[in-house]
């Protein structure tokens, strides 16, 4: 079967394609230039253009992809046991489709909001500290590195697709009229469509969606670790229950996200091998500092590790934890990429011999090629700067806790996973600000975010003060 021949494409009701550009219009003013045939064909002569449709999967084509999911079973691909109305699904069933939906339709909203933060000074030439740095280290060490004017086209066709993105979950929602069919007196998809084009910067359902793009730095991690939970998502939710989201799956994943993924990829080692050539006033620790940063809200982003129960084999092939652990030891291999791109760059040797330099420096301390573990990243503890989900267990708790274990930005771990103590007690929050002022992006510290963070987590008085659990 030919490849296109396993998709169908679908309209949108016309409220919500007018009102999708306006959206567009407002937040997206410069997708048009995507659309200009000479212009996409110079940046991407072998690629078609993206489309802005509903693409559904048809369902003789549908196993094909579900087979090679995260987590694939032989029900993730057998479509017999799917809802097709979603009047039809319970009432809890019913709320946690819903909240998933707009969830992955919040984000794709949000990543364009972030992504134009970047694209927007590169078009107007008008780069200064971090980003120029960068932008000039790159053209200083890589003679074939990309062009200003690529950056930003690969930035805006992001966010054509991930436009395209938004585009499907309201597919799901609208395209079923049962969907809007009253249920406890309101229309669900009608309100949730209406909150979604509201939604402001800073007011996204994930943390990952309101955190600002100050630097190419955010936009590169940001492709490469949260675009790669997206990746997941979108796998596992090829298990749906409601089968409309199971059929939007395939094409958004093995068609759209692997180019955002690689972008992000491609981008990060760049500016990683540019650092370590002193091609920039920048050098690996910064982005290490963004990879702090990024990294805690990837993990959140599945939700918390002692959840899931209710979802696998109803919305997704895997519980929070499982899941978790793959990603993190899929993004390990992306930073071992990152640090072999340092060492080729560096010693102008052969992959093989980089690999075998890298476990030199990481395993036995030494020094090669004058680098060492330093001059190289690492991924941060996964207990480091999370604000929700994480469950320890065994040795701190809140006030008056029945469970031992807490998981929010106030039990103070440090990047290596270390406890904070003095006295044997968690360093107090002030401390603690000073020790992530040192560890994380001085831009992030001016943040919308790091202001939430320290208002509803670090000096919200409600989560008082931990305390050692008793011995069990």
């Amino acid at each position: 079967m030919p490849f296109l021949d396993q998709f169908r494409i679908e309209a949108l009701p016309k409220k919500w394609v007018d009102e999708g550009k306006l959206w567009q219009e407002t937040y997206f003013p410069e997708m048009p230039e995507v659309f200009d045939a000479p212009n996409w064909s110079r940046h991407y002569p072998e690629t078609p253009m993206p489309r802005l449709s509903v693409i559904m999967a048809k369902p003789d084509g549908f196993a094909g992809f579900a087979q090679k999911v995260v987590g694939a079973t032989a029900a993730t691909g057998n479509l017999t046991n799917r809802l097709w109305t979603a009047d039809k699904m319970p009432d809890a069933q019913f709320m946690t489709a819903l909240k998933i939906i707009r969830a992955q339709a919040s984000t794709e909203l949000g990543s364009i909001q972030q992504h134009r933060m970047v694209y927007e000074q590169l078009d107007s030439g008008s780069l200064t500290g971090l980003d120029k740095e960068i932008v000039e280290g790159i053209h200083r060490t890589d003679p074939d590195g990309d062009r200003l004017e690529s950056i930003s086209f690969s930035k805006k066709r992001v966010c054509v697709e991930e436009l395209r993105h938004h585009m499907q979950m309201a597919g799901v929602l609208t395209l079923d009229p049962t969907f809007d069919k009253a249920r406890w007196g309101r229309h669900w998809a009608t309100e949730t469509m209406e909150e979604l084009f509201a939604m402001k910067p800073g007011e996204h359902v994930l943390d990952a969606f309101n955190i600002e793009f100050k630097s190419l730095m955010d936009s590169a991690t940001f492709m490469s670790f949260i675009d790669r939970v997206g990746k997941f998502q979108l796998e596992m939710q090829h298990h749906f229950l409601y089968g409309p989201m199971a059929l939007s799956m395939p094409w958004m994943r093995f068609l759209e996200e692997s180019y955002h993924l690689a972008a992000g990829e491609t981008l990060m080692k760049a500016i990683a091998v540019a650092g370590i050539l002193d091609g920039g006033n920048f050098g690996i620790e910064d982005l290490q500092q963004t990879l702090n940063m990024w990294y805690p809200r990837g993990l959140e982003m599945f939700g918390s590790e002692l959840g899931g129960d209710l979802v696998k084999g109803v919305f997704k092939t895997l519980k929070n934890r499982e899941a978790q652990m793959i990603y993190i030891d899929e993004v390990l291999g992306k930073v071992k990429d990152v640090n072999l791109a340092v060492i080729q760059a560096k010693a102008r040797c052969s992959r093989d011999e980089a690999d075998a330099a890298l476990r030199r420096v990481t395993q036995k301390g030494e020094s090669v090629h004058g680098l060492t573990k330093d001059n190289l990243l690492f991924l941060p503890d996964r207990r480091f700067f999370r604000i929700r989900g994480l469950a320890e267990f065994g040795d701190y708790r809140n006030p008056g806790s029945d469970a031992a274990g807490v998981g929010y930005v106030y039990l103070p771990y440090d990047i290596h996973g270390n406890l904070l103590t003095d006295l044997g007690k968690p360093v107090d929050r002030d401390t603690y600000v000073d020790y992530l002022r040192a560890v994380l992006p001085a831009r992030y510290m001016t943040s919308r975010h790091w202001e939430f963070v320290k208002s509803d987590f670090l000096f919200d008085e409600k989560w008082g003060t931990p305390e050692r659990a008793p011995a069990t």
